[in-house]
């Protein structure tokens, strides 16, 4: 590339920026007309949004914030999960993000829910429509917004709320950058970092480092590709700028973050299998063309479900998509500057998919933040906005006169359909080689799904890419400026038509009434008066699939109150459903998840709610809807005193003495106070009571007639403080996971309250880049430099053609060693790459008898 820099020449005047009119707000409604029909239910309020990390994860965590909001409290502790969890911190619940304003206090959560995700979904369009106007006319932007939109991302990560959020800030940020770059301006820079910091406040740091790495690329690649002059260190000191400024916005959240991450499971890093477990394998190819070729959980055909996660899999841009995105580094795209970075970043995008596939992932899981930032296919971003801004340029090329040759688009899909067919081949054997294997009649009715869906799907792709085709080789052959605009209108139309149709089963709802109407385990809770807190275990999956191929009912699935189930209706309880939890908390579960070591009692669940296949675990029990409800009655109270304490100088120590302490885990406290206040043979007789309970504020009244210690059987955690009768005190962690602070004889009044750990110095942090955007924002502009972002670069075409050799050459290394014969053989990296059919591989789906 550095041939490339000094070959830059002046700004091709083929780019050219139009004024926007009419036709923009006809795209921008054919856009809005898509993302409704997709969401119909949703939108209408008809449906409500469930299903997967929504039920498990999302909603339950909205639940919790939006109640606290309507009762007028920023409620950053969540009682309802993990006997209490630092749910800010956890971050996943948007605290700071501005959907959860605009809507969560004024409406039902499970209406603010169905439009946040929504208006997210139909932002990240429109704000890609916005971007790529910068460079092309309304037909080509809607191009690139329908496939950055509503392509395979989206969908792969439409039940991750928190990431579906953090989308609609990339192109954003890129606009911004992009904008400052032109105008010589910092006010954009300040932009593009707030829209990052909403990736921040919307809870998914990997969006963050993931559009870091955008940035990072794209600033040092302005910087090489610059002439002489102040641009060559001005452009990639804008995006340095941007991305500092955005990480000094954001520490108000990600310090908090950090802070749990660093005493969570993930502290230390994640394993090589944990790290690369969801890569992009090459036996997926056929699902470029067909994204239905390996069968769908809303059918419940995908039979390569437990291979993969495999709905996150979905990198699904359609062929034409494709084909559009090759024409665009074709003609005025070949040397243009702003083409070509995308052109590179496709080709590591899609390289990086690959994950285990290449030796680059060998030892990413010992890199420092980045050895955390599991599932590699999530580079499919990188791919998808590059495809966007290319395909943009392929409309735009076909719209306008000038020729356009279409044989490389036509090579790229016969290739591409040609591998497809190999593959498909090898791994659909069985069912001709084997056609009596399965003969349940579970299995032949998915078959008989799989050959329907198969079939259909590939029937349309093909209409599609035909009609697609034809138009472009209409508009290409053309000399009628007119003409070519109006053909191009159809292929942002195909490309639309091609993506929603291929995910219109993607976006399940059920009757509002699953999150309305709570279950009768629930009410039944609600009606002891000697519930304290709730152990929920169910059977069934949170995302039971097949909902497109025979009714489901999927309102029974919430009556064990699994996952995060509980918080969705107020109910305090054990468990959660996040990697984000401490990791004392989970220490403390291997200790005591033993018979007779009175984990329950200790944790003061009164209750445990199971499914049918675990009733027999709980017994006696009775039956409350499709749940099993045990009550324990050895339940010690959340506030008690205890005596006898066993001293012990850390976690792991407590730990072991909980799994060998057994019985006496009950009457016995193990406590790590370096002080030892308390006699080890000391008994305690006295009182507790709880006189306030809110989220982040606890007062409890006791009284003993000796010293003793107050065991709160709530989560320990350092953004917990204490007094007692107004004087500071010692919290200590309590049976590893709770806390315990000790008191004096006679009658007290403790006061518990909350604020995260790293609050204030991520405040502070936080305040010092809203003034440095003040600052920027009144900084003077330099000189602008209009039109160099569409500069030629005659050494682009070449550098191109390395990156993609290059690319190439990994994936072989990669595949292939030298055996001791010094024979070629697979390398054990690609062992596993290509999985025969077979029913029954999923993790849920597949059931032979579904319960």
């Amino acid at each position: 590339m550095a041939d490339a820099a000094t070959a830059t020449e002046p700004a091709d005047p083929w780019f050219r920026e139009s004024p926007w009119g009419w036709s923009d707000l006809a795209a921008l409604a054919i856009w809005s007309a898509a993302v409704a029909w997709l969401f119909w239910d949703a939108v209408i309020l008809r449906g409500a949004l469930f299903y997967f990390d929504i039920t498990e994860i999302n909603y339950p965590y909205r639940a919790f914030f939006a109640e606290e909001l309507r009762a007028g409290r920023f409620s950053r502790w969540c009682p309802w999960l993990y006997c209490g969890m630092p749910l800010y911190s956890e971050s996943q619940a948007g605290y700071l993000h501005p959907f959860k304003y605009l809507l969560y206090p004024w409406m039902e959560t499970w209406k603010a829910f169905n439009l946040d995700t929504i208006l997210s979904v139909w932002l990240t369009g429109a704000a890609t429509f916005g971007w790529l106007r910068r460079h092309v006319a309304p037909a080509a932007a809607l191009t690139g917004a329908a496939l950055f939109g509503i392509g395979g991302f989206t969908w792969a990560h439409l039940v991750h709320t928190s990431m579906i959020n953090a989308l609609a800030s990339v192109p954003i940020l890129i606009w911004a950058l992009e904008w400052s770059w032109d105008r010589g301006h910092w006010r954009g820079v300040v932009v593009g970092a707030a829209a990052m910091a909403c990736q921040v406040f919307a809870g998914h740091l990997q969006d963050v480092l993931l559009t870091a790495g955008i940035v990072g690329c794209y600033g040092a690649y302005r910087g090489i590709t610059s002439g002489p002059g102040r641009s060559r260190w001005r452009e990639p000191a804008m995006a340095a700028a941007l991305l500092v400024l955005g990480v000094l916005l954001s520490a108000i959240q990600w310090i908090p973050s950090k802070e749990l991450l660093d005493r969570s499971p993930r502290a230390g890093g994640l394993t090589y299998e944990d790290l690369t477990y969801a890569s992009w394998s090459p036996e997926l190819l056929p699902t470029l063309l067909i994204r239905e070729a390996y069968g769908t959980r809303a059918r419940d055909t995908d039979w390569m479900d437990g291979f993969y996660p495999y709905h996150e899999m979905d990198a699904y841009l359609g062929a034409l998509g494709l084909a559009l995105a090759l024409v665009g580094i074709g003609g005025a795209g070949r040397e243009d500057r702003w083409t070509g970075f995308w052109s590179l970043l496709a080709i590591l995008g899609g390289l990086l998919m690959l994950g285990r596939f290449t030796f680059l992932f060998d030892y990413a899981n010992r890199i420092p933040v980045l050895g955390s930032s599991r599932e590699p296919v999530r580079f499919h971003l990188w791919f998808s906005l590059a495809v966007a801004a290319m395909a943009a340029v392929g409309v735009e090329r076909l719209s306008r006169p000038g020729a356009v040759r279409l044989a490389g688009a036509a090579k790229l899909l016969a290739c591409l359909a040609v591998a497809s067919g190999l593959i498909l081949a090898y791994n659909y054997a069985p069912v001709w080689t084997q056609p009596r294997r399965w003969t349940q009649p579970y299995h032949l009715d998915r078959y008989r799904w799989l050959g329907r869906e198969f079939g259909w799907a590939a029937g349309r792709n093909l209409a599609i890419v035909t009609a697609g085709l034809v138009a472009a080789a209409r508009a290409a052959s053309s000399s009628n400026a007119s003409l070519r605009g109006r053909l191009a209108w159809a292929l942002p139309v195909l490309v639309l038509v091609d993506l929603a149709s291929a995910h219109a089963r993607d976006v399940p709802t059920v009757d509002p009434a699953y999150w309305t109407k709570p279950p009768a385990s629930v009410e039944a809770l609600r009606a002891d008066p000697g519930f304290i807190r709730v152990f929920g275990d169910g059977d069934k999956h949170s995302g039971e699939p097949g909902y497109a191929s025979e009714p489901i009912d999927f309102l029974p699935v919430r009556d064990p109150l699994d996952w995060s189930l509980a918080a969705a209706w107020g109910l305090r309880g054990d468990k959660g459903e996040t990697p984000m939890k401490s990791k004392r908390l989970l220490d403390y579960f291997d200790a005591v998840n033993h018979p007779g070591c009175g984990r329950f009692d200790i944790e003061s669940v009164s209750h445990m709610v199971v499914g049918r296949g675990l009733q027999a675990g709980f017994r006696p029990n009775r039956p409350v809807g499709a749940a099993f409800v045990h009550r324990n009655p050895g339940a010690l109270p959340r506030a008690r005193l205890l005596g006898r304490p066993v001293y012990v100088r850390d976690a792991a120590e407590g730990v072991a003495v909980l799994e060998t302490q057994g019985k006496d885990n009950l009457h016995r406290l193990v406590v790590e106070d370096p002080t030892r206040p308390l006699p080890e043979a000391a008994e305690v007789a006295g009182k507790a009571a709880i006189v306030e309970d809110l989220p982040e504020r606890m007062t409890v009244e006791t009284d003993s007639a000796g010293p003793s210690y107050l065991l709160v059987a709530d989560t320990f955690d350092p953004g917990w403080s204490a007094t007692v009768d107004g004087v500071p005190a010692e919290i200590r962690p309590g049976y590893v996971a709770f806390r315990a602070v000790y008191l004096a004889a006679g009658p007290h009044r403790i006061l518990f309250t909350y604020r995260p750990a790293g609050f204030l110095l991520g405040s502070a942090i936080s305040a010092v880049g809203l003034l440095a955007s003040a600052v920027l924002l009144f900084l003077r502009a330099a000189k602008p430099a209009p039109g160099q972002e569409h500069a030629i670069v005659r050494g682009l075409p070449r550098a191109r053609g390395m990156a993609l050799a290059c690319a190439f050459a990994i994936v072989l290394l990669s595949a292939f060693t030298i055996s001791e014969g010094l024979r070629p053989a697979v390398h054990g990296r690609w062992r596993n790459a290509f999985h025969r059919f077979t029913w029954g591989s999923g993790i849920e789906a597949m059931k032979e008898h579904r319960q």
